[in-house]
């Protein structure tokens, strides 16, 4: 089967002969048809020749390569050959007949469509069929005889499973194999007609531009000798064609041109180019230069030069005006140098930028720099400025004005701003299109600095908000800013021309006014303040500056004079003053006033050799007033107070408020004991009578220090000190008294002063220790609670009491870390105990009220701290005046403490301002009823009753009691007999150690390891 398809295939190979055989009217548009009609009639012929040799599978079903000759015409014939060729082979098919007749037309017009529409594809992808591959060709056969084998499906289907399964492989091997035969012969005729075409075309093209070209052409040998001249050539250099022939390269050329010239000849001879183009001189046969660009290439064989071909363009009338130009040039930039202005070009053609070295000096670089792109100007140009410089050039160009100006800003290499002015216009057009623009760059930086300078002042004299006027010498007013109407009332028409005495106010002479013009004489200037007259007659204080200007070489002389008005200033002055000095709530002078009178009255007292009081007063209950009454009632009372002291001395005594309840008295020319006592009963008399606060009426009392200069202290710090010690001295009494300073006062403060020192050596060292007193269950005699009580040793003083250095650690802030140290160790000895000994013992803590309110972030560490207890193993101590504090936060921290599983009792519960609302309002575990009622339970009935009553009220409210201060037997017994829940005090134990407090009360409750 193979063998007749490939004999029926080599006749393929007419269509090959049919190409080359009528050549010559393919593309000639005249004899087109005629070709397509002619090659489609003798394809149809191959094709009917095809069919007269094929391999028959069965009478009238025939296999032949009439798919692969229609594909392939489709392809490389085009359509209208194709489709005679397929009506041919159609027409013969149909007259064979047989039972294959229709499939047979139906594969001749599948094959030659497929051919036709592939033609189409390539051409829509502008794919040229000089370049058609190998996998192409066999893709597409494979498509075109698979489609063949899909009619073969028309048939019976036996016979057609029968008939594909013969031809398939034979069809689908020989078949694209021939295909891409036939396809490569054609493609490669297509690619030699078309490099022959091209061949002629440049042929053509060669010699018309040899002959007639306008630029000169000459082949050369490879040593540089004329082989063939153009008559342009000869034209440019003078010479006949004969005369050139004789000639070298050399003997032509300029001698400053040779070396450049044979360099790049000797280049291209040894392989390193294959062309190249430089600018050359010649010289001509009358003598003169001929400047050429001068293109040159080379023909080579087996890789040596053979011939030498250039081009020469004459461009001496551009080299001369180029020169012409340039000394144009030169003499441009010697008037633009020494007017310091730069030059610049753009050929618009080009789009080439030139600049000259006065831009580059302008822009801060060197020439070079600069010549090496045409945006390094224009990127100087500053950002808010570069959209605007644009603009104003593209309107010029576009004909919209003029000339082009415009001013902007750059930013020079070394990082300055300068202005720059620039001024152009378009030089060369050609047919209504702008060709070249030309300008220059003006450094007006100074001038910009001084525009600015004159706006700026302009402004400052139009918008300042003080007054100015000019005046001439004879004191007349020429000029005057807005803020001088504003000021004074007068406008422009009413004050100009008028003598600047129109504004001089009735306070003053002649004399003052001649002492300012002699100033004027001497400095040129003068300052002050000074009271002037309005429009209105109203006069106001104004700070006054007079400048002198001109009156040197001729010049006219004039003055400034500057007004500012300081009315409100003075008075805010006057504000400032008397708040700095003065108490707001009682008008009374503060500390910084009693200060400074009390050293005027000590140099007075010096000076004439007298004597001075100073009563240092603070009243007695002003907080309780203040926490029950509010702060507005204390208010209240501080300025009725403030009256009460002034109307009990003398109008040259001076009363002070030094804040708070404090206040002070000087009393001058205290000679007698007498006097000054007098006045201190007076006061304490006028203090003591009730206050009327709103609907509510209070009573406080005063406790006065009093301290004599020059007998306590010479100085006003000591004389202060002095009698606020002898003031506390007062209140110590029993308060509502008035008490002298005394050598014992500064014996008893240094003593506080070194026991502060003391302490705060203690707190570092932690030089304290606990001891623990029992509180025992009266119902059961148990010991399941304990206080702990702080107990500080000092190497020379010995045992210090808690009442004496608490006081002391809460003034000084000191009560913080004491404070906080006892909880630390209240809490790992009840942690100790619990899990070394078993037992739970829950340990009290008495908690300062100063530290109770100030202690920061240390409650979060008592918090933290607690979570190593469990709850209930730590209970707090207040006093009842923490509930007086109406502070929120108190609130909060009694809260957490609950929230915690803290305990909290409140200490001393009897002596204070006991009130059943606050009882109810605060979480309290524990009353602790104060020992001053416990001691004589005994003997006194009425302390009983009130004891029981205490015990009764509590338990009601659902909190249990403690008794402290239990000495006897009889005591316990009452207590337990009143139903007291604990009891606590030296009947029991004093306090102890914490070894001896384990040894005597928890060794005995630790449980048994039998």
């Amino acid at each position: 089967m193979f063998l007749p398809l490939v004999q029926n295939a080599a006749l393929l190979l007419a269509l090959i002969l049919i190409y080359d055989a009528i050549p010559l009217y393919r593309n000639d548009s005249r004899y087109r048809l005629l070709w397509q009609l002619l090659s489609g009639a003798l394809i149809g012929g191959i094709c009917i020749a095809v069919m007269l040799t094929p391999w028959t599978f069965s009478p009238g079903l025939i296999i032949d390569c009439r798919s692969v000759l229609l594909c392939v015409t489709g392809l490389f014939f085009g359509g209208v050959p194709t489709f005679i060729a397929c009506v041919i082979a159609s027409a013969f098919r149909l007259y064979l007949g047989g039972d294959g007749a229709v499939i047979g037309i139906g594969v001749i017009c599948t094959s030659g469509l497929l051919g036709i529409a592939w033609r189409k594809w390539r051409n829509w992808n502008r794919q040229s069929l000089t370049h058609v591959s190998y996998v192409e060709l066999i893709i597409f056969s494979l498509i075109v005889h698979v489609s063949m084998l899909l009619w073969m499906l028309l048939l019976p289907a036996t016979m057609a499973v029968d008939v594909i399964t013969r031809i398939a492989p034979p069809v689908l091997t020989l078949y694209p194999l021939v295909t891409v035969l036939m396809g490569k012969l054609l493609s490669n005729r297509l690619e030699r007609e078309l490099a022959q075409q091209l061949k002629l075309q440049d042929q053509f093209l060669f010699r018309s531009q040899f002959n007639v070209g306008n630029y000169g052409i000459s082949i050369s040998s490879p040593d540089r000798r004329f082989l063939k001249v153009n008559p342009y050539f000869c034209q440019m250099l003078g010479y006949s064609e004969a005369e050139l022939l004789h000639k070298t390269w050399d003997s032509l050329t300029h001698r400053g041109d040779i070396d450049e010239s044979n360099k790049y000849f000797r280049r291209m001879l040894q392989g390193e180019i294959e062309r190249y183009e430089l600018e050359k001189r010649f010289i001509k046969k009358n003598g003169q230069l001929l400047y050429t660009h001068i293109t040159v290439s080379c023909q080579r064989s087996f890789h040596q030069v053979q011939l030498v071909i250039a081009g020469y363009i004459d461009i001496t009338a551009a080299k001369e005006a180029q020169q012409a130009l340039s000394v144009s040039h030169a003499e441009l930039e010697l008037v633009l140098v020494s007017s310091r202005l730069g030059y610049w070009m753009w050929d618009l053609s080009r789009d080439q930028v030139t600049h000259d070295q006065q831009t580059a000096n302008l822009l801060g670089c060197t020439f070079e720099e600069l010549s090496k792109g045409k945006h390094i100007w224009l990127n100087a140009i500053v950002d808010e400025d570069r959209i605007q410089t644009l603009r104003a050039l593209e309107q010029h160009i576009a004909g919209n004005t003029t000339d082009y100006r415009n001013e902007y800003r750059i930013r020079r290499t070394d990082g300055q701003l300068r202005w720059i002015r620039d001024v152009g216009k378009v030089m060369e057009w050609r047919e209504g299109v702008p060709l070249k623009v030309c300008g220059i760059h003006q450094d007006i930086t100074e001038d910009k600095q001084r525009e600015a300078s004159l706006k700026l002042a302009a402004s400052v004299y139009d918008n300042s908000s003080e007054a100015m006027s000019v005046l001439n010498r004879h004191g007349e007013i020429i000029n005057i800013n807005p803020a001088f109407c504003a000021l004074t009332g007068y406008r422009d028409a009413d004050i100009i021309g008028k003598k600047i005495n129109q504004l001089k106010s009735d306070r003053y002479s002649a004399t003052d006014f001649h002492a300012i013009k002699k100033d004027l004489g001497k400095q040129r200037r003068w300052q002050g303040e000074l009271w002037i007259k309005c429009r209105d007659g109203k006069e106001i204080i104004t700070w006054l500056t007079i400048n002198t200007i001109g009156g040197k070489k001729g010049e006219p002389q004039q003055w400034v004079v500057l007004f500012s008005d300081i009315t409100e200033k003075k008075h805010s002055e006057q504000v400032i003053w008397h708040q700095a000095n003065y108490d707001p709530l009682t008008s009374l002078p503060n500390r910084r006033m009693l200060l400074e009178q009390l050293y005027h009255e000590i140099q007075r007292a010096h000076r004439r050799g007298s004597k001075l009081a100073l009563l240092f007063l603070d009243l007695d209950f002003f907080k309780e007033v203040n926490d029950t009454l509010g702060h507005d009632m204390g208010d209240q009372l501080l300025i009725q107070t403030a009256e009460r002291l002034r109307t009990c001395v003398r109008e040259s005594d001076f009363v002070a408020r030094l804040g708070g309840d404090e206040f002070t008295i000087i009393l001058t020319d205290a000679e007698s004991s007498q006097g000054i006592e007098r006045v201190a009963a007076q006061i304490l008399s006028s203090i003591a009578e009730p206050y009327k606060l709103g609907d509510e009426t209070a009573y406080i009392s005063v406790s006065i220090g009093i301290t004599l200069y020059p007998d306590d202290g010479e100085a006003e710090d000591v004389l202060l000190k002095h009698a606020d010690q002898a003031m506390y001295a007062a209140k110590n009494q029993g308060r509502n008294r008035y008490h002298y300073f005394t050598e014992s006062m500064q014996q008893q403060a240094h003593y506080r002063m070194r026991l502060i020192q003391d302490l705060r050596q203690a707190v570092e060292s932690s030089a304290f220790e606990l001891n623990y007193q029992p509180i025992v269950e009266l119902s059961s005699g148990k010991i399941t609670k304990a206080e702990a009580l702080i107990r500080w040793y000092h190497p020379q003083r010995g045992q210090v009491p808690p009442a004496q250095f608490i006081p002391i650690a809460e003034d000084t802030g000191l009560i913080f870390p004491i404070g906080n140290w006892v909880f630390q160790q209240a809490v790992k000895q009840s942690a100790d105990w619990r899990e070394r000994l078993g037992v739970e013992i829950q340990i009290s803590v008495n908690k300062s009220p100063v530290q109770f309110r100030d202690e920061g972030v240390r409650f979060q560490e008592w918090l933290q701290t607690l979570q190593q207890l469990p709850g209930g193993g730590i209970c707090i101590e207040i006093t009842e005046g923490l509930l007086l504090d109406t502070n929120i936060a108190v609130s909060e921290k009694l809260l957490s403490y609950r929230d915690a599983g803290v305990q909290v009792s409140l200490d001393d519960f009897g002596t204070g301002y006991s009130s059943l609302a606050y009882l109810k309002k605060f979480d309290i575990d524990y009353l602790k009823i104060d020992q001053s009622f416990t001691k004589n339970i005994d003997v006194d009935a009425s302390n009983q009753t009130l004891c029981e009553a205490i015990i009764v009220m509590a338990h009601k409210l659902g909190m249990k009691v403690i008794a402290e201060g239990v000495e006897t037997q009889q005591q316990a017994e009452i207590l337990k007999r009143i139903h007291c829940d604990y009891a606590q005090g030296y009947f029991y134990s004093r306090p102890v150690s914490s070894s001896e407090f384990e040894q005597r009360f928890l060794n005995a409750k630790r449980p048994s390891t039998d």
